[in-house]
């Protein structure tokens, strides 16, 4: 009888215990239900360890606080928890939070982005979808500067934000062309002046060869006041000078094109659809190149 009572007090104790790992681990240890999957969670610089687990609780990022706190003091300490940005890809459960948060096991994907030359901003902004959870294309039409983001390939995080993204840009562009400036200051043009000019030159003409004698005809045309007359700025028919802002973002050969431009007799030039320019000294011969080609 004797035996018969232990044994039956140890399988309830048994059983107790098991229901309550299993309480732990279903109500306290697994992630929600509502855990935010594909999205990224900020671990601010400088955030104290209870402020960092009512965050994730209030984000449905963890059930349990308590142990979220256990689970970070074990695998890094009080202050073990290193900022930055973290990926949720799928649900995980509060250990696996507190561990790769104490080791800075970020998991930010990188999407691999390439930026033709010529394209405007509102074309570079759309290169970024839905994967870019954090990008605000109002923001970075808003502050993109316009023939400044460098045409190039780019591997940036998905967590990436506008301003972010354009300081990459930024950065890109004065890395690419700082080998430019006393050339550029030699040209005598400004920088500004030299990538509006680069952007019409991407805008219209394909070969470097072109590039550089269209370059030529263009800063010939502004020298002796004409209009520059070119279908990607449809103001510079009625308006002398350089548009506004340029046109698109040009690439590093159309820059070099602007900066040494080819000297000629020519005073235009045309494009046909399959890229071949074409060029006259007079209004004439222009026209005779526009029945010649642009038709077929």
């Amino acid at each position: 009888m004797e035996d018969n009572r232990i044994r039956k007090i140890w399988e309830i104790s048994i059983l107790g215990l098991v229901a309550i790992l299993v309480f732990v681990y279903v109500f306290l240890i697994t992630p929600p239900e509502k855990f935010p999957q594909n999205s990224i969670f900020t671990v601010q610089e400088g955030i104290g360890l209870d402020q960092l687990a009512n965050q994730l609780e209030t984000k449905d990022i963890i059930r349990s606080p308590l142990w979220f706190r256990i689970f970070a003091i074990s695998v890094g300490g009080e202050r073990g928890m290193k900022a930055g940005d973290y990926y949720l890809s799928d649900k995980e459960n509060v250990f696996t939070l507190a561990w790769r948060i104490a080791r800075a096991e970020h998991d930010i994907e990188t999407v691999k982005i390439t930026i033709p030359e010529g394209f405007t901003n509102k074309q570079i902004s759309d290169l970024f979808d839905e994967r870019f959870l954090k990008f605000d294309h109002r923001e970075f039409l808003f502050l993109a500067q316009q023939g400044y983001l460098f045409p190039d390939t780019y591997f940036i995080e998905v967590g990436a934000t506008a301003s972010s993204i354009l300081k990459l840009f930024k950065n890109n562009f004065e890395l690419k062309t700082a080998k430019l400036d006393k050339e550029i200051k030699v040209s005598g043009h400004s920088l500004d002046e030299i990538i509006n000019m680069a952007a019409i030159i991407e805008s219209e003409i394909r070969t470097d060869k072109d590039r550089k004698i269209v370059s030529g005809i263009l800063w010939k045309r502004l020298k002796i006041g004409m209009a520059l007359q070119v279908d990607s700025a449809p103001e510079t028919y009625k308006t002398k000078g350089l548009p506004q802002i340029p046109v698109s973002n040009p690439g590093l050969e159309s820059i070099i094109a602007a900066i040494h431009p080819t000297s000629s007799s020519y005073l235009y030039f045309l494009t046909d659809k399959k890229g071949n320019a074409y060029y006259a000294k007079t209004f004439d011969e222009h026209q005779t190149n526009r029945e010649l080609y642009l038709n077929k």
